[in-house]
């Protein structure tokens, strides 16, 4: 296990314009720069940055430390840096012999002094300052706490523009995300990440504090090179102390909205008025402890405080508070499903007996929150309680999402008879099949059960019902029977149910296109409603992703659908949506971000996992291993695979493809002759039922280096009917290989490009430079192989491949050409380069043409 390398000074990330902006004003004259910025925010730290640079640059630098203590004495902030004599001069002296002291000690060196909590100088030293910047010449840079009042001295630096005056904001998500990952030396999972960013709102020295207290408590703990959250942490000391004086002089009544909404945030401003008092909730604001959002619920100012709140409430009084919470909350009409919810753990909390209706709810509500372990108690208290068959549908999700089949369909068993022609008879129907088909394995079973019920729903359901099954034993006839139900008038929901089924078949089918049209008019919103939803998601990555057809929307909706189910715990989503950026980091070349999507999904997939699609973790790992060429790194994956394929279990119909294909890779990996066989034998395998799969394995075959002409004419065969433009790169790839023209193979690399499958485009562009060598054609060589240069993505686990004949430095560009050519694709001419670097517009020539020499390129206008 890793070593977290936390330590007091974390990395500083996200503050670069800053820097730059304080950087400008000492270089465009101005007195010095005020950051002014909330506690913890990190202004202190920019500072010193700052400071440190200048030294750098050959600055005398000082830095001084406003402390209440210390403004009770005139010049007390600056005692360490006057001698004696001048801290006892008269008065009228005191400013002038103050800056030649410092002239003094900087010995001719420009002068940068940091003044941190300026708001703390007493006057003298603040006098001192301002004369120091306007009258000796010094820099300042001086940060002053968002909200408290400054000396004169210090607004009049910066009130007139004399000093450039930056508000420091909180940290983004982004470069929150970097600081924690560069101090913790791994990558940190997304719910994890989440709980830092929304208990932070970006405040640096907060998340610090966070991290720090969740790894000295064991909660924050490194798992199979992810850092995740074994359990929530409680509050840390530290951060009591830093947030906590906001409500150490509260009263009673002061602190009681603040109390409220510790336990049930949020609130309409009804509901908490009437629990406290107008007059409380106004001051409760004016403190900085309540806000109202733009809904017009009220919330705590900041998440922080229901921490401290909650971990200083006395027992009592969270029972009596969470009672009149309860009876607040029962009065929304209508409930909705979060409302039951909220208002059953209130009440469980503080003891109280709970309505059967409102458990019923309140279990559906927690199923859906993933939290089955409550949702599963909720439902056992709701049909003892004789909340029916929706008592028993809510149990036995909540049974299945945690893997229990058998008690789930025991439970559902029970109840057959009460399903015919009841309002639920098409979520009971979903739910069995799933659990019967997916769960438990029983293909007899399912069809038994979808014989009996023939008559309790209609023929688009019961299509959609029998589809799984179905598509496995005649995939052409189902696809044309459902496609038929389609073109006649259906109402709306049993449409959506029979197309997204559709989308997979017309998947396994080759017609990736129409499947991903499909999959994306239907994705599911988060959390995943339904056995259609769970469905719905792992389709529409999958066909997605394949098709190679608006990959930057896909990573888009998959980082929406990701972000959305850690919110609400949907462990089901949160997997297929990581899963699925890996599988478009893996196209990317992009191989480490791809193996921290893995890790992400496999997590989750540990909790919930409807369809045994953690199989494509595996798959997935056996590619990077073979892309990377790590021999051993095939072989715990794939062990891990073959377990899982040879479960007795029904797998997904292309599961048997994806299979022969991680096979192959393996092979390939180990013994490249026999991985590129054993990988056109499996293209072969699945040409007369699943072409699509035939032109993907079978361009892996020529990846790895099977005979071009034998994969043309296999993907030439199989091509008919599939339609992608991935596909189509597939097969002109083989095309133009087989037919050894090299510009034909360039082209095909820029093709791969566009789409964002960076991994092929590499391979396509390294076979187009060999067959220029081969044919003695050097300029189009070395422009190839500086189209590989280009592809090729450093920092993932491969290095740019070899190309043989071709003399490595021939091709490869110094830094100075490199520069010159990317400022040239700018569209800058030789003499504006010339002008921006110094440099003579011959030197530009010369470089240049060397550069464009290397590349093969004859106009600078193809650079």
């Amino acid at each position: 296990m890793r070593e977290a390398l936390v330590s007091p000074d974390w990395p500083l990330v996200g503050r670069d314009q800053e820097l730059t902006a304080i950087a400008r004003a000492r270089s465009e004259g101005h007195w010095g720069v005020v950051v002014s910025a909330d506690a913890g925010t990190g202004k202190s730290r920019l500072g010193r940055e700052a400071l440190a640079a200048f030294e750098r640059d050959g600055a005398m630098t000082e830095w001084v430390q406003a402390t209440r203590s210390a403004a009770m004495i005139p010049l007390g902030a600056f005692a360490r840096l006057l001698p004696d004599s001048v801290r006892s001069d008269q008065a009228f002296n005191l400013l002038r012999d103050s800056a030649r002291a410092l002239e003094e000690q900087a010995a001719g060196r420009p002068i940068v002094l940091g003044v941190d909590d300026a708001q703390r100088l007493d006057p003298a030293s603040a006098a001192l300052v301002l004369h120091l910047a306007s009258r000796a010449g010094v820099f300042v840079v001086a940060t002053i706490r968002t909200g408290e009042p400054c000396p004169d001295a210090i607004v009049a630096l910066h009130k007139d523009g004399h000093a450039l005056r930056l508000e420091l904001a909180p940290l983004g998500d982004a470069a929150l995300r970097s600081m924690v990952e560069t101090a913790l030396d791994g990558p940190v999972e997304e719910a994890a990440y989440r709980w830092i960013v929304d208990r932070s709102q970006g405040n640096p020295l907060y998340a610090r504090e966070l991290v720090t207290g969740a790894l000295a408590g064991g909660q924050l703990v490194d798992d199979r090179g992810l850092w995740r959250l074994a359990g929530r942490p409680a509050v840390a000391a530290s951060l009591i102390e830093l947030v906590g004086h906001r409500m150490d002089e509260l009263s009673g009544e002061q602190r009681a909205p603040a109390e409220l909404l510790a336990l049930a945030e949020p609130l309409r401003l009804t509901e908490i008025e009437g629990l406290t008092s107008y007059d409380a909730l106004a001051d409760a604001e004016a403190r900085g402890l309540i806000a109202l959002d733009t809904g017009g619920d009220v919330r705590l100012a900041h998440p922080l405080y229901g921490d401290i709140l909650r971990a200083a409430m006395p027992t009592l009084r969270c029972r009596a508070l969470r009672l009149r919470l309860a009876a607040a909350l029962q009065e929304r009409r209508p409930m909705a499903p979060d409302d039951a919810l909220r208002v059953v753990r209130l009440l469980l909390d503080a003891g109280a007996p709970i309505p059967p209706q409102l458990l019923v709810d309140a279990a559906r509500a927690a199923n859906l929150a993933g939290d089955p372990e409550l949702g599963a108690q909720l439902g056992e208290l709701a049909v003892a309680d004789g909340g029916g068959l929706d008592a028993v549908l809510a149990l036995a999700r909540a049974n299945a999402i945690r893997g229990r089949f058998d008690e789930a369909e025991a439970a559902l068993d029970a109840v057959e008879a009460e399903v015919p022609g009841h309002p639920a008879a098409v979520a009971y129907l979903e739910q069995r099949v799933r659990i019967l088909y997916w769960g438990i394995g029983d293909r007899g079973a399912t069809e038994a059960l979808l014989t009996r019920a023939a008559a309790w729903v209609d023929r688009p359901w019961r299509l959609a019902l029998r589809m799984p099954i179905a598509v496995a034993a005649d995939l052409a006839g189902t696809i044309a029977e459902a496609e038929a139900t389609l073109a006649g008038d259906l109402e709306p929901e049993s449409r959506r149910v029979l197309e997204t089924r559709l989308a997979m078949a017309l998947f396994y089918a080759g017609r990736w296109t129409d499947a991903r049209r499909l999959a994306h008019r239907h994705r599911p919103p988060i959390p995943l409603q339904d056995y259609t939803a769970l469905m719905t998601l792992p389709a529409y990555r999958m066909v997605g992703a394949e098709s190679g057809i608006d990959w930057p929307d896909l990573a888009a909706d998959l980082k929406r659908a990701l972000a959305e189910s850690i919110r609400c715990h949907d462990h089901e989503a949160a997997a297929q949506a990581a899963v699925g950026l890996a599988h478009l980091d893996f196209f990317a070349a992009r191989f480490c971000d791809a193996e921290r999507w893995l890790a992400e999904a496999e997590l989750h997939f540990e909790r919930e996992d409807a369809f045994g699609l953690i199989a494509d973790v595996h798959m997935l790992r056996i590619g990077i291993a073979a892309a990377t060429r790590d021999a051993a790194g095939v072989e715990e994956p794939l062990r891990r695979l073959r377990a899982h394929a040879g479960r007795d279990r029904p797998q997904p119909l292309a599961r048997a493809a994806y299979v022969a294909r991680a096979e192959g890779w393996a092979a390939w990996v180990r013994n490249p002759q026999l991985g590129a066989a054993q990988l056109l034998e499996g293209a072969q395998a699945f040409a007369a039922d699943m072409p699509g799969f035939t032109l993907l394995i079978g361009h892996d075959a020529l990846v790895a280096g099977a005979s071009a002409s034998r994969v043309a004419a296999l993907l030439t065969e199989a091509r008919p009917g599939c339609a992608a433009p991935l596909l189509d790169a597939y097969a002109a790839h083989a095309e133009a290989a087989a037919a050894r023209d090299g510009d034909a193979v360039l082209a095909v690399a820029d093709t791969f490009a566009r789409i964002g499958a960076t991994f092929y485009a590499l391979q396509a562009a390294t076979r187009a430079a060999a067959c220029f060598v081969e044919d003695g054609r050097q300029d189009s060589a070395r422009r190839a192989a500086a189209r590989v240069r280009e592809l090729h993505v450093a920092g993932q686990g491969t290095e740019p491949p070899v190309i043989d004949g071709l003399d490595g430095s021939a091709v490869s560009l110094t830094a100075r050409e490199a520069q010159l050519v990317d400022l040239a694709r700018q569209g800058l001419s030789n003499a504006d380069i010339a002008d921006r670097l110094v440099l003579s517009v011959r030197t530009v020539e010369s470089h240049l043409y060397r550069a464009m020499q290397k590349l093969g390129v004859r106009d600078r206008r193809d650079l």
